[in-house]
This record gives structure tokens, C-alpha cells and sequence, in this order.
């Protein structure tokens, strides 16, 4: 399912014009027998049983079936089979029925997380796949290639889907693309900005993508690097909303209100003592390490982790763990003599009061005699993050072809050439970019108020599993473009798997052990390496067990949308207020994959269970 349009489903080779279908299911398709047949395990096991014809649960005949109403687990041949075996499937429709019941009248949603999202958790995504959307007809009109697009990401985070869709637009595309950057972390945000404002400031410097690449990864960062952060914070502390944006050039379009809540920020970076030699040192270094430390999952998580990449490639991580340095080259700690400030927040427990974390700034900014532990910035990325691996191994492998001495040395020439493509996008004036503190929730009354487009795509990040999805869905839905019939909104659900019986694999039912093991046998013999499967949700088919959630989250409604009475047929939640889910058994998302799979990502630490889901309006 996260296999790209045109590509091998087993090797990701770009597909030549002799291909070899799946014999299962309509979706698979593979570059020779041999990737077939030695994939046919792994997929047999998820999507091809997803999107294969299904076998009736009462006289097993395989074809064309109706799909039970109930619990979305049975298929049969007609009405009559459906009736037959009703005896035998009543138990089991209604155990899932009030599983998904209880679980609505269980449903909590967190209020906030602690870290800042300097790095990110979530894999990049490219907003506009235009190749797979509008640019995927074989006759392209002159006028769709510069056609103009405009995207929210609402509960943004960093710059990676950003700098990936920007990086990813097609040559031929000539268009301007308008992002609308909201989150209503300032801290995130005051980021965001910084490092755009770096890149219009000093374009004409030699290797500043580069140098930005460093910046936004490296624990010590060169004296060149802290300078180019020093004079860009002093630069923007002074401006008003109008010079930084004529600063970059008109990059980015920001409210003076909203500037108000990143200048603190970028305050308190600048008055940190960076240089590591001196007494007064922050020393990032010391305050990860003890980080790591503190952490058991963060040990876990890392030994997990090295265990499963080959050998070269784990001795230079076990390094990166120590020193913490992000580099075109192989660099040495001693040489870099700058911590970097831009890692750094108030403590992750203090950062939040309530669920907004600009009310925190504004409290600290009001006292006359601020208490020094509330306002001391220090090193605040997430212990279990591998920062950079939110880029997706397989497409920078693919896109940084030849060998590499190690992991962040190719990882760190494939983020400056999308930051390259991005700054060519600045300087021809084809970016534009809005940034936004407003509450997600609260961002239509802002669109409103400033006469805003519509957007041919929202992405919602993983908001949905702080607001609920019929929220979101009714929030976000008079924002979508309606005149072109591929906008879209695209939902990611990331901590659902905890809250639905048997989606997580911890413990087993004796039938699904026995099926896991058989698969992972049957695996061996095609000879693919065992020891890439560390992951078993690889071979896991919880499909039924997310129809369960999202009918469970509909159900619950929540932030002032009451709960519903009955519980929601799926066929009824695909159709939420008005929206058409793209549906997800039957074919490909178009945006953003289903499900990513895990073992062939060796360099990205994924869960197995995060989920998109794709939403666009009816077609009239």
C-alpha cells in the first residue's frame, strides 16, 4: 500500500513494459515472476487478502459477495448465504457491534504532547502528488502546468512536508504553489520561520542549503553556522510582520499578532551562551545524554533499532547516538564548537499550560520577575527519535544513488537537494507561504477574516487523534476547493491500535500466533533474510480492526458535537457530513499511503499502525 504508482510491489524498481501481475488481487503488480513469487507470502498476508475478491463465509465459494452491515468481517454470495450462516456469525457480529460501541463511550482525547515537534514523527509527505492526480491524465493542458495550487497543513509541525512537496514538483509544472503553515506552537513555528527567512537571506552564500541542513539536524553545529543563525535572529527580532515579509522576498505572510508570540523565542535563542568552551555553556551534549538516559523506551527503542540495520551502517549510528552531528561529511565532534540553539524549549513538562502553548510565552512574558526554570530553554528533542529518519529510506536511497560513508551523509545530501529545489522555487517567486499560530480548530474564522482561497488540499497531520475525526471533518470541509474535483482532506490516525482489542500484537490470540508463525515460515523459503523480519505487524491484517475505530470515532462525536445514538455503519462513515472517504480496501490512496510496511525501511523507525485516510467532496 505504500508502494509508489509505477514501481516494482516487491523491489520499488521503476516498472518496465513487461510487468507480472499479482494472481491474487487486481492491485499488485512486480517487474519479473521472481519479485512475485517472493513477495507472495508478505502481501498474501495484508493487501492482496484486503483487495482480493472474497470468499463467502458460508459455502467459501470465492467471487463477487455482499459485505455483512454488522461488523465488516463476513462476505457472502447473496442474501441466502447470509442467512444460512447468520446462526453461526450472529455472536461474533455482535461482539464486534458492542466492541465498537463501548469503545465510542471510551474514547479520550489528550490534549497535547510535550515536545515540540522540532523533528517530527510522522513520515514526510508531498502534498500534491501531482503526477498522481492532476497531472496524471496522458493529455496535460499548457494551462494545468501552470495552474496555481494552495495547501493547509493544519497542525503543521516542521518544514518537511513542506520542503518535500516543494522538492517534488514536477519539472514540467510551472504553476506557484501557496502553503498555509498553521500550528499554534510558537515554538515550532519561530523555527519554521527562522529557517525560511535563512534561506531567502542568504541565498547567494555558497552551500547555504547545506548549511541549513545542518542546522536543522546537528546537536554542534561551526562557528559559520551559529554566525548565519546569530544575525538572522538579530535581524528578525527588530522586524515588524511587512519588512519580513518583504525581507523574504514575499515568501512569508504573517500577522504582527502572531510575530508577537515567535519573538520570544527567537529572544531566548540568541541570549544562550553556545560557545561549548565556555563556562556558561547550555551543553546540549550533557543534557541528551542524561535524556537517553532517563528514558528506558529510549534505550529499547535504540538497541531495536541498531539491531536491525547491517553492520556498517550500525556502527556509524552507534556513533550518532554519542555525538548527536548532522554533516555532508564524516565531521568530528571536536571541530564544532557551536551548540545549536535552535533544539532547544522550555522543559518539556513546563512547555504546555492547558493545551496552548502560547498562553505559556504569554505568562512568562507578563511577570515582572520571571522564575529562571520556567523560561530556560533547554534541549527538548523526543529520546526515541532518530531525527532525520522522518525521510523515507527508499526514496532517498533512490534519490541519492551510489555509496556513502554513512547513514547521515546520505541522508543529509538528500534534504540540501530538496532544500536546493526550494530556495530555485523562492528566488522564481513560485512559493508563497502563510504562516498561522491560530488554533486548528479556530483557523476557519481566521480564513474567513483575511478572505483566504480555498485549499486544493488540507493536511491535518494527526490531529484527529487529539479532536476526533467528525470534528475535524466538519471544520475542515467548507475550506476544500470545490472546483477541483481532486482536492482533498487527508487525515492520519496514529494512536488508535491502543485503544481497540486485538489491533496490537503484544498479545496474540492463539489463532493469530499460529497464523503469524506460519507466514514467517512460509517467508523463509523464498529466501528473503530473516533477520530483516523483526517486524511481524508486517504479516498482520488489522483492517477490521480499524473499521472498528473509525466507526467508534464517528459515534463518539466529542468537542461539542454529540455522541450518536446507533452505531454508524461503515458505508454511513465513509459518507460523514457530506464527504466521500477514499475507500481503502478497494484501491490506493492517492495522497498519502494506507499503511507504510516495516521491515524493508531499515533506517526509519515506524510504528506498523499508523493510518491516512483520504476525504473528498462528492461529485455533483
Amino acid at each position: 500500500m505504500d508502494v509508489q504508482p509505477g514501481h516494482c510491489w516487491f523491489c520499488e524498481k521503476r516498472l518496465q513494459q513487461r510487468t507480472v501481475p499479482c494472481d491474487g488481487c487486481p492491485v499488485a503488480v512486480y517487474c519479473t515472476t521472481s519479485c512475485r513469487d517472493r513477495d507472495k507470502v508478505r502481501h498474501g498476508a495484508v493487501e492482496c487478502e484486503i483487495f482480493q475478491a472474497k470468499k463467502c463465509s458460508t459455502c467459501g465459494k470465492r467471487g463477487k459477495t455482499l459485505e455483512c452491515q454488522g461488523c465488516n468481517d463476513a462476505w457472502y454470495c447473496d442474501t441466502d448465504c447470509q442467512r444460512h450462516g447468520w446462526q453461526s456469525h450472529k455472536a461474533k457480529c455482535k461482539e464486534i457491534m458492542a466492541s465498537v460501541k463501548q469503545l465510542s463511550l471510551e474514547l479520550r482525547y489528550p490534549t497535547y504532547f510535550d515536545f515540540p515537534s522540532y523533528i517530527g514523527r510522522e513520515t514526510a509527505k508531498d502534498f500534491l502528488q501531482l503526477e498522481n492526480n492532476e497531472l496524471s491524465s496522458d493529455r496535460v493542458e499548457n494551462e494545468q502546468l501552470t495552474q496555481e495550487y494552495h495547501v493547509l497543513s493544519a497542525g503543521c509541525g516542521n518544514l518537511r512536508n513542506t520542503v518535500l512537496t516543494a522538492g517534488s514538483l514536477p519539472d514540467k509544472y510551472q504553476g506557484k504553489l501557496h502553503i498555509t503553515l498553521n500550528d499554534n506552537d510558537p515554538f515550532v513555528m519561530a523555527r519554521n520561520v527562522l529557517f525560511l527567512f535563512m534561506l531567502v537571506r542568504f541565498a547567494d552564500t555558497d552551500c547555504i542549503a547545506s548549511s541549513l541542513t545542518t542546522i536543522w539536524y546537528s546537536l554542534h553545529i561551526s562557528e559559520r553556522e551559529y554566525d548565519l543563525i546569530k544575525t538572522s535572529l538579530d535581524e528578525l527580532i527588530q522586524m515588524s510582520a511587512q519588512q519580513l515579509h518583504g525581507a523574504t522576498k514575499g515568501l512569508v505572510s504573517v500577522l504582527d499578532e502572531d510575530l508577537n508570540y515567535l519573538k520570544p523565542v527567537w529572544e531566548q535563542w540568541r541570549a544562550l551562551e553556545c560557545q561549548r568552551d565556555k563556562k556558561a555553556s547550555i551543553n546540549l551534549k550533557q543534557q541528551r545524554k542524561i535524556m537517553f538516559e532517563n528514558d528506558p523506551n529510549a534505550k529499547l527503542n535504540h538497541l531495536l533499532y541498531l539491531n536491525r540495520i547491517n553492520e556498517k551502517d550500525r556502527k556509524m549510528m552507534e556513533e550518532w547516538l554519542g555525538h548527536g552531528l548532522f554533516f555532508p561529511y564524516e565531521a568530528k565532534e571536536k571541530d564544532m564548537s557551536f551548540d545549536n540553539p535552535t533544539l532547544t524549549a522550555p522543559k518539556a513538562s513546563e512547555t504546555v499550560a492547558g493545551e496552548d502553548a502560547r498562553l505559556f510565552l504569554l505568562l512568562n512574558n507578563a511577570q515582572a520577575e520571571p522564575q529562571e526554570d520556567a523560561t530556560h530553554f533547554v534541549y527538548c528533542i523526543y529520546p526515541l527519535a532518530i531525527p532525520f529518519e522522518v525521510w523515507d529510506c527508499l526514496r532517498v536511497r533512490e534519490n541519492t544513488p551510489g555509496s556513502h560513508s554513512s547513514p547521515m551523509v546520505m541522508y543529509h545530501k538528500y534534504v540540501t537537494n530538496l532544500l536546493q529545489k526550494v530556495k530555485s522555487l523562492i528566488l522564481q517567486g513560485r512559493l508563497l507561504i502563510r504562516v498561522s499560530l491560530a488554533n486548528s480548530l479556530d483557523f476557519p474564522n481566521h480564513h474567513q477574516t483575511l478572505s483566504m482561497p480555498n485549499y486544493d488540499r488540507i493536511f491535518t497531520s494527526n490531529l484527529a487523534d487529539f479532536v476526533g475525526l467528525a470534528k475535524l471533518l466538519q471544520t475542515m470541509k467548507p475550506l476544500l476547493n470545490a472546483n477541483n474535483s481532486y482536492s482533498a482532506i487527508i487525515t492520519e490516525i496514529v494512536h488508535w491500535a491502543d485503544k481497540v482489542p486485538g489491533a496490537k500484537l503484544e498479545n496474540p490470540s492463539e489463532i493469530q500466533r499460529a497464523k503469524l508463525k506460519s507466514y514467517l515460515i512460509n517467508d523463509r523459503m523464498t529466501g528473503i533474510p530473516l533477520k530483516q523480519h523483526t517486524w511481524v505487524s508486517d504479516y498482520f491484517n488489522d483492517t477490521s480492526h480499524f473499521l472498528q475505530y473509525l466507526r467508534a470515532d464517528i459515534m463518539a462525536g466529542g468537542l461539542g458535537i454529540p455522541s450518536l445514538k446507533d452505531v454508524p455503519s461503515f458505508e454511513s462513515v465513509k459518507k460523514y457530513h457530506g464527504m466521500e472517504m477514499r475507500d481503502f480496501r478497494k484501491g490506493l490512496n492517492k495522497l498519502v499511503p494506507f499503511r507504510y510496511l516495516r521491515n524493508k525501511r531499515d533506517l526509519n523507525i515506524n510504528n506498523g499502525t499508523d493510518r491516512a485516510v483520504e476525504w473528498y467532496l462528492p461529485k455533483a
